[in-house]
């Protein structure tokens, strides 16, 4: 009977491990929100102005709005959502091919937070067998 209990024990560990890997997924998921807003303000804050150069419209296209769909994406699979907004963020800063102030990347590597544990929820979600036959949904 002993080992029947251990594994019940085991099972109940593991529900409560699969608990704190969601809730992860949801603050990303809140704050992935919370980053998206002021995102769209610098894409739509502006109507009669817009980029002078084709650089600009690909940087626009690749940090507002890719950025901004990785999130969405994020909802339903959190690793590919993550990886389509860090890659656009990459991206982005290889587009400006400038240096630019340490409080911009700040702001950047702040706005990449959500990313960051929407990849570590999902991972964790994904290695604890809680998709079921679907790896990339959690």
């Amino acid at each position: 009977m002993q080992p029947i209990r251990n594994i019940s024990s085991m099972s109940a560990a593991s529900e409560q491990c699969d608990i704190g890997w969601r809730i992860l997924l949801w603050i990303a998921r809140l704050a992935g929100l919370a980053a998206i807003v002021p995102l769209m303000q610098i894409l739509f804050g502006e109507w009669e102005t817009g980029p002078s150069s084709v650089q600009g419209w690909i940087y626009l296209a690749l940090f507002p709005v890719g950025f901004s769909i990785g999130y969405l994406v994020g909802w339903r699979w959190p690793l590919v959502g993550d990886c389509i907004s860090l890659v656009c963020m990459a991206a982005s800063l290889l587009v400006l091919n400038k240096t630019l102030g340490w409080g911009l990347y700040l702001i950047w590597g702040l706005l990449c937070v959500p990313g960051v544990l929407y990849i570590i929820a999902g991972w964790k979600l994904r290695r604890s067998g809680a998709h079921g036959d679907n790896p990339l949904m959690v």
